[in-house]
């Protein structure tokens, strides 16, 4: 992947950010957590929570899923070369998400709100561990959390409703 050909002249906020998320994934693949703040992001997410399709219409999917998640899977999905799955993930104020296993590599997006989260160290028998005790953070709308399949995380401390886009990405099948 050619991360450094135009500088970002000429592409969309989409690009930049989708081409942000896969150098972070390309780095830290399968070696452990990584916090990003991919550019494009304020011309990506929505005021209402959601992500923006690009056109004048603002509207959810036809799938209740919020506009442009599509565009965003897919841009991720060809860039990787991988099959991107979203979902997203409400907390109300004060509720805990703990105790989650990545069963596949994962990428937390704030799209409204803020909350704590925790990823532990590796799990025994990885073969390159990079964190030696927990990592934990305060993730924020234009930030995105990457979690490798088979680390452990929990999302908890929401002061404010916060919703998150998770993208769940999946090896090619061949």
């Amino acid at each position: 992947m050619d991360y450094e050909g135009d500088r970002g002249e000429g592409t969309s906020d989409l690009e930049r950010f989708v081409r942000d998320l896969a150098l972070c994934l390309s780095v830290h693949h399968d070696r452990g957590p990584a916090l990003v703040w991919p550019d494009g992001v304020d011309t990506v997410l929505a005021e209402d929570g959601g992500l923006r399709r690009g056109r004048a219409d603002p509207g959810p999917e036809p799938d209740g899923v919020a506009a442009g998640t599509a565009a965003l899977t897919f841009s991720l999905g060809a860039l990787l070369s991988c099959r991107v799955g979203s979902s997203y993930l409400a907390l109300d104020p004060g509720a805990q998400s703990g105790g989650n296993t990545a069963a596949t590599d994962l990428v937390l997006l704030p799209v409204r709100g803020s909350c704590d989260g925790r990823v532990e160290p590796a799990p025994p028998g990885r073969a390159r561990a990079v964190l030696d005790r927990p990592l934990e953070l305060r993730l924020r709308v234009g930030e995105a959390l990457y979690v490798p399949s088979g680390f452990d995380y929990a999302l908890n401390e929401a002061h404010s409703p916060c919703t998150l886009l998770v993208l769940a990405l999946h090896p090619p099948v061949w």
